[in-house]
């Protein structure tokens, strides 16, 4: 009885992981092109920190490794993304040469101007601040020190970064 059941559960995920995989629409990657030339990279894995953000020990005792800085906003252009400071529209990722120089917010928010190529660009991010990896889960901290996903049991609740320290 047993490798009655067996073998008819084997057949019952058979055919259903066949029948999702027959059903699974082929998607057009014609449009898709390969750069021919590096980009740098603005936010990344960094060891030891970057410009003073170190990461905490945390709940659990768990020392953690720098994966992501957050700039400030970003937006994405078909040339590549420009990254500059929502503080003072400074230019982050200065070896982007599509990137307009400075780009400050205006009191409406952030918004993308046309790149060095008049192409217009998407928001992608608009957020400043810095995200730590452990073995338990990912740690993000915003500019002023506190910890944005409070539901990550073993992140530490602030952890301020000397790179984003304001003046107060």
């Amino acid at each position: 009885m047993t490798v009655i059941r067996s073998s008819l559960l084997f057949f019952a995920v058979s055919t259903t992981l066949f029948t999702n995989a027959m059903l699974t629409l082929p998607r057009d990657v014609s449009t898709l092109t390969k750069r021919q030339a590096p980009q740098g990279v603005l936010i990344g894995c960094y060891s030891g920190g970057a410009g003073g953000c170190p990461c905490p020990i945390d709940n659990f005792g768990d020392e953690g490794l720098l994966i992501n800085v957050f700039p400030g906003y970003q937006c994405a252009y078909p040339e590549g993304a420009c990254s500059w400071s929502d503080k003072n529209g400074e230019l982050q990722n200065a070896f982007q040469d599509n990137c307009q120089a400075s780009a400050p917010c205006p009191p409406s928010g952030c918004t993308c101007p046309l790149d060095l190529n008049n192409d217009e660009g998407v928001l992608i991010n608009y957020f400043t601040g810095y995200q730590c990896a452990y073995p338990n889960g990912a740690c993000t901290w915003d500019d002023a020190g506190t910890l944005t996903n409070t539901r990550q049991g073993n992140c530490p609740k602030s952890a301020r970064c000397n790179q984003f320290r304001r003046g107060d």
